[in-house]
Parts: structure tokens; sequence; C-alpha cells
């Protein structure tokens, strides 16, 4: 609703090109310190659904240079500037944990290492990164939406 409202259309025009924005008589400061106050909002509101109800506790360990570049990570997978982006980005950063280690009981046992578990995501993260900023800058959305179109038009491509 945000995006569709007469903010989210300031914002937009000022991340297109600010000086055209400014042009029409959008006022370019207040809308990016009311896009850093909403953005500030809602990081300060997923910082404390994540510590409390995730971790359970808040504590300065917990916030560490791992959790942010994770955070980053999911930007970037899922692609930026769409919303939906980070929604598959947080999607696949906290499965893709979960099914490298159904992989790895599958297909060695439990001889697999947990560290080594973690060092093989931290490889297919930057692996993924570098390949989705050369071959799909927009991300896992735009794959998803070019899925949703082929799909559409499947029986009958013209």
């Amino acid at each position: 609703n945000m995006m569709r409202s007469t903010f989210g259309r300031n914002c937009m025009a000022v991340r297109d090109m600010d000086v055209a924005a400014e042009v029409i008589g959008i006022n370019v400061f207040l809308t990016k310190l009311r896009a850093f106050a909403v953005s500030s909002f809602y990081c300060g509101m997923a910082g404390v659904l994540w510590a409390f109800a995730f971790v359970g506790t808040v504590e300065p360990q917990a916030f560490d240079l791992d959790r942010s570049l994770q955070i980053l990570f999911m930007a970037i997978i899922g692609g930026l500037g769409s919303i939906m982006g980070n929604f598959l980005g947080a999607a696949f950063i906290m499965l893709l944990p979960i099914l490298m280690s159904m992989l790895g009981a599958l297909f060695f046992g439990r001889a697999v290492d947990a560290s080594v578990i973690a060092h093989v995501e931290q490889v297919v993260y930057g692996a993924l990164i570098i390949w989705l900023l050369i071959v799909e800058p927009h991300g896992l959305v735009r794959l998803w939406q070019i899925g949703k179109e082929k799909l559409r038009l499947w029986p009958f491509p013209w």
C-alpha cells in the first residue's frame, strides 16, 4: 500500500532521477528523510522481532558481521528494489542450510561435520551472488517473473 501512495510514488521518482523529481515539484530532501525514517522503523521492528522471537534475548554477540552479511545476501540474491525479492531472498538464505544438511546426511551419512556444511554454504552464497550479478542482476524475483510468464504462455507460446 505504501508503494502505491503519494509517498511511494515520490520515492520512486526520487530513486529514478532526483533532479527530474525536483523539477516536477517533489521535495527531494523531505522524501529522502521520510524514506530514511520509514526504513529505520522497519529495520528496528525487524531487529526487535528477530531478537525476541528467534534468539530469545538481546545481546551484542547476536548481531555480528556474519548476520549483517547474511542480510545483505538476502537482498542481493532476492533482487534489489523489489519487495517480493526480499521475501524470496530471506526464504532462500534460511532454507539453504536446512537443504544442505539434508543433502549432506543423504549422500554422506552422518560423516559430514557441521563446520564443513557451513563452509560449503558460504561458497554457495558467493557463487550464487556472482552468478546472479552477472546473469540476472534483478535476482530471484526476476527469475520468478520469467517462470510465471512462461507457465502462463506454456501450451501456445505465440
